[in-house]
Order: structure tokens, then C-alpha cells, then sequence
């Protein structure tokens, strides 16, 4: 494939995954994309640098799209990102952990979680510089002066702060080789552990592998029942999922998966399909996502086949 479909092809998915981190929804990415190929196609004029032309009007495009979706005043209950769901397998092998860091950094749940705080130019000042443009490319991006796109990162990561302070991370690329295996590996261990002890009604041992600030957000869009606010605190998340896991236990099932680059699960519970991953600190789970609303499944019909949680 040649001339403008072509190039259209070979950024299509950087294009979709960067309006994701904007917008927090596949299905608005891949909209957002075909917008831009429609007008990426209708261009008349010589394009000096296709990947800068469709690189800023896709940012401008999920811009739009996150302002129209900020300005809707009522969600029934948490809401959540739609979660990007994919086979539990490893990374590849040519990526190091300084740059699988870099790569999902803007893309884990907890991250599109706290950015729903962010104004719309901050949000996308943050994720561009995660992606390492410079103030002056996303100057030109967003149609604003490189100083501009300083205020808007430094206003976006007080906020992101306030909301929120982030774990610690050592940004020397030496100090994190081997970490984000580690981390990983942990974060799945917790989350079996989770899921078994849930499965035995034991509330005790699941408050021992919470975190004493940890919070649990489920998110139906009231298309299923799902808890309306968020849940804190060890002793009430455990209640309650011990709790869920007892209404359904004679019809659950669970998958292991990649859930925004880190380790998750789905959860069949009577019918109802749940998105399920966590977030680990100081050795603890410290943020549950439960994603049950059936319109943000999109991702689901790109899996692989997967390994099934065993019962012992």
C-alpha cells in the first residue's frame, strides 16, 4: 500500500493508542482516529511531515473528545477507563525495563484514573512529554507557546499530586533493571492471592494482603449492579468482595490477563463479565479496578486464548 493510505496504515495504531491515553476509551480512540483519516485523506496541499500532521490533529481531535465527555455532569458511580485487555504473555524480548516503563507509564489504570483531573491541555502536555516530545513540539501541537506547554505540565503534575501522591520510582534506567519483572510478578501474586481467598470467604486473610489506604473502584455505567461509590479501607473492601465471591461461587469463572500492562483478570460471575486488576504498593494491593459495564468490553474481542485460574 503506497501514497496516503499507506502512511495512514503505518501510524494508525501509534495514533489510536496515543488518543487512548488522552481520552481513556478505546472506542473513542479508534473514532477519533477515523475522523483524522477522513480528513488526512481530503487534504489537498503537500504535506511536508505526515507523521506531525497527523500526530497534532489527532491530539486536538481527543481533545475535543474528552472535553465533550467532561461536560456530561452525572455518571452512575465510579468511572473508570475503558481497560485495554490483552493476552497474559511477556514483553518482548528486545524491551528493557527502562523502556517498558516509558511505554505504559501513561497507560496503567491508576494513571488514567488520576489524569481524569487534569483540564484537557494538561492531560495531553503530560502524556506527550511521557512520550519524550519537547515543549516546543507540543507547543506547536496544541497551537499554544512552548512556555504555555510548561505551565500546563507543571499545573498538571501539582494536580496530578494533589489527587493522588504517585509511588516513587527511580528515574536512573540502571537502578530499574529487573523492577518492572519484579513488579510484576508481585502484582500477579497478590491478585491470585486475592482471588483465592476471596474464593474461600476469608476476609481476614484478604485484609492482610490490602493496603491500609487502599481503595476499590467498580465501574458498571449502570448497566450492571456495581457498587456506586468508591469502597476504602482494608476491612470494607474485603467485606465486600468476600461478599460478591459468596453470591457467586457455583458460577465463576476467571482468566488471567494483561489489563493496561499490568497483570489482571476476567472474572465471568454469573454471566456478568468483570475486568478485574489491582495496583500494588509497599508489598500490598492498594487500588482495585473493576471494569463491568459491557459497553467498555471493546478490547475483549482482540484476545488470545489464555491460561484458566485453577481451583486448588
Amino acid at each position: 500500500m503506497t501514497g496516503r493510505a499507506g502512511v495512514l496504515t503505518a501510524e494508525r495504531h501509534r495514533l489510536v493508542m496515543l488518543a487512548y491515553r488522552i481520552c481513556g476509551s478505546w472506542a473513542d480512540a479508534e473514532d477519533v482516529v477515523q475522523q483524522v483519516a477522513v480528513e488526512w485523506l481530503r487534504v489537498q496541499a503537500e504535506i511536508d511531515n505526515p507523521a506531525g500532521w497527523l500526530t497534532r490533529v489527532t491530539v486536538r481531535r481527543a481533545i475535543d473528545v474528552l472535553r465533550a465527555r467532561q461536560q456530561v455532569l452525572t455518571y452512575p458511580g465510579p468511572w473508570l477507563p475503558e481497560p485495554l485487555v490483552d493476552s497474559a504473555r511477556s514483553a518482548p524480548e528486545d524491551s528493557g525495563p527502562h523502556e517498558m516503563v516509558e511505554r505504559w507509564d501513561t497507560l496503567t489504570t491508576a494513571f488514567l484514573v488520576l489524569a481524569e483531573a487534569l483540564t484537557p491541555p494538561q492531560r495531553a502536555v503530560v502524556v506527550l512529554r511521557s512520550l519524550d516530545y519537547s515543549h516546543s513540539e507540543i507547543a506547536e501541537i496544541l497551537g499554544v507557546s512552548p512556555n504555555a506547554s510548561r505551565q500546563h505540565l507543571v499545573r498538571g503534575m501539582q494536580r496530578l499530586e494533589e489527587v493522588e501522591d504517585p509511588p516513587a520510582r527511580s528515574r536512573n534506567p540502571a537502578a530499574l533493571d529487573g523492577a518492572v519483572g519484579n513488579c510484576a510478578a508481585q502484582t500477579s501474586a497478590l491478585l491470585k492471592a486475592f482471588l483465592h481467598a476471596a474464593r474461600d470467604g476469608d476476609p481476614d486473610r484478604l485484609a492482610e494482603l490490602l493496603h491500609a489506604d487502599v481503595k476499590a473502584y467498580q465501574d458498571g455505567g449502570g448497566k450492571t449492579r456495581a457498587a456506586l461509590r468508591v469502597l476504602m479501607g482494608a476491612q470494607n473492601v474485603a467485606r465486600f468482595a468476600t461478599g460478591v465471591a459468596a453470591l457467586h461461587r457455583a458460577g465463576g469463572s476467571a482468566v488471567f490477563v494483561n489489563v493496561n500492562g499490568a497483570p489482571g483478570v476476567i472474572l465471568m460471575l454469573s454471566n456478568v463479565c468483570h475486568v478485574f486488576s489491582v495496583e500494588a504498593r509497599q508489598g500490598r494491593i492498594y487500588r482495585l479496578f473493576d471494569v463491568c459495564n459491557p459497553d467498555k468490553h471493546t478490547t475483549l474481542k482482540q484476545m488470545e486464548p489464555v491460561t484458566m485460574l485453577g481451583t486448588s
